[in-house]
């Protein structure tokens, strides 16, 4: 039997408050991570012991009925309506695809069983798929919409044709300070969006693919992942396929392990790659379309944004994905390429949920702000200067921090060499193998143990035999390496430098 967390039995408790006070037709909403599932198979079982008969209407069947589901813990076992079973069996509760069930309303043995349905659970009822179901459901049933996100925008209907009334018990928030959630830290990249147009209330998937692989978004996404996150499981989320494989292709060239996930892929192989991910400890695994709802892998610690969207629900359901807790992991990271936060703000920003849609914006005169560095006047939205490149500082909020990063692969070496002191020996030999850092520099400047140095070397690819191109060195006494150098662990023989001269060493390609 499972337990019910506070805030759980506190949603339970006003859902009941709000259905007596005469509304049927009610959303139940709660962030990703607190237990929507928990939550409606507990009132599912309820009504179940009470003789009433259930309906619960999803389009992710085989989560909500896997061995170690909530409905499972709850002794609920319901008959599925899907593709491949056609014939209706008696039960007291049915869960159904929507698609499927729609198609089979026009039969007599559909339209009974509805009629004598006393309650309707729908998941993820932002989605306007299941809009048409409310034709089918009689006047007397009991309607549960399960939601993290309660909003709808641009053509779809507005909420408020179908539900009367929203119970929102508990917010991201509250639940990071309860413990229940993780703590986030955004890192922000500008992207330039320019040129990608609207589609259906959304970016373009191909142009917005086409605009990142022009802009070579993917490297700053490697240059980050392994400054602030080497060695994390990560879920990525892209716009297009092409766009998920060849980030794919560039985080498995740069040595990462990394695998690509869709919807086109044979069911056998989206198990292989699945189980893959659940098994390793720092798979990064790119998707597009495919892992926003209804997955649930408590250690992934980075969801990296590798696209830009303008839908809320959207935003907020790839965040969730990192959010959860387990007993070594209470904070997560978003990697953020796609000025989303910028958008929509952060993630556990207190939203004040409702069945309107989403008002349009006035075309009034856009808010400006002038550049601290130049003066050049903007949008408030910019997070770059366009006329100076100026970065807006770090920005940091009462529960999660944002950092506002570049994608640039140009040499910075004052922000790099300030990384490289700050960070771990793993992440300096990313640096170095990206170009951003010189080994040289960091031996010089950073490095001041044989055995350190040993390592750092290792990690970026070299052979001792390098440290014959810094013999220059030696007449510099107070180098941190003079000591190192004296060290016969680093005096290579002739035959592992052989046509190499001192000038070449600047070079220093792995080898």
């Amino acid at each position: 039997m499972t337990t019910l967390r506070p805030y759980q039995q506190k949603a339970i408790e006003q859902l009941r408050v709000a259905i007596g006070e005469g509304n049927r037709r009610v959303i139940l909403c709660a962030p990703t991570g607190a237990g929507k599932t928990v939550m409606f198979s507990a009132m599912v079982q309820s009504a179940l012991s009470k003789g009433k008969k259930v309906l619960i209407v999803t389009d992710r069947v085989e989560l909500l009925t896997q061995t170690d589901g909530a409905l499972t813990r709850f002794d609920v076992s319901p008959v599925a309506i899907r593709q491949g079973n056609a014939e209706l069996q008696p039960s007291t509760c049915y869960i159904a695809m929507i698609e499927s069930l729609n198609r089979r309303m026009a039969k007599a043995e559909y339209e009974k069983m509805m009629q004598d349905i006393d309650l309707v659970i729908i998941d993820e009822a932002h989605k306007g798929s299941f809009d048409k179901l409310f034709a089918y459901i009689p006047e007397k049933a009991t309607v549960i919409g399960a939601t993290a996100t309660p909003h709808r925008e641009g053509n779809q209907k507005a909420l408020k044709e179908f539900y009367t009334k929203i119970v929102d018990p508990v917010t991201i928030r509250e639940l990071i300070d309860d413990g229940y959630l993780a703590t986030p830290t955004t890192y922000s990249v500008p992207v330039d969006l320019t040129g990608v147009r609207t589609y259906n209330g959304d970016y373009d998937a191909a142009q917005l693919g086409a605009a990142y692989s022009k802009q070579k978004v993917f490297r700053g996404v490697i240059a980050n992942y392994l400054l602030y996150c080497n060695g994390k499981k990560a879920l990525a989320f892209a716009p297009s396929i092409a766009s998920s494989k060849e980030l794919c292709d560039e985080l498995q060239g740069a040595g990462l392990p990394a695998r690509h996930l869709d919807s086109t892929m044979k069911p056998d192989e989206r198990h292989e790659v699945l189980a893959w991910f659940k098994n390793s400890a720092n798979g990064i695994l790119c998707n597009c379309g495919i892992l926003t709802t209804g997955f649930d892998d408590p250690n992934v610690e980075v969801v990296i944004l590798y696209r830009a969207t303008k839908s809320l629900p959207l935003y907020l359901q790839m965040c969730g994905r990192g959010s959860r807790v387990t007993p070594t992991k209470k904070e997560f990271t978003i990697l953020d390429f796609g000025n989303n936060r910028e958008q929509h703000k952060a993630w556990e920003f207190d939203r004040v949920w409702m069945l309107e849609k989403k008002a349009k914006k006035s075309k009034g005169i856009a808010p400006q702000k002038n550049c601290r560095k130049c003066g050049y006047m903007m949008h408030t939205s910019l997070t770059t200067c366009p006329a100076c490149g100026y970065v807006l500082p770090v920005k940091v909020g009462e529960m999660g921090e944002e950092v506002i990063l570049q994608i640039s692969d140009k040499y910075n070496s004052s922000d790099f060499r300030k990384m490289a002191k700050e960070s771990t020996l793993e992440e300096v030999a990313a640096l170095i193998k990206l170009k951003k850092i010189k080994l040289h520099w960091v031996l010089h400047n950073i490095i001041n143990d044989k055995q350190t140095a040993k390592k750092l070397l290792n990690l970026c690819g070299y052979r001792m035999g390098y440290f014959f191109f810094l013999q220059e060195l030696k007449n510099d006494q107070n180098q941190p390496l003079f000591a190192c150098l004296q060290s016969s662990d680093f005096n290579p023989s002739a035959s592992s430098i052989t046509g190499i001269t001192t000038k070449q060493s600047a070079d220093y390609s792995l080898r």
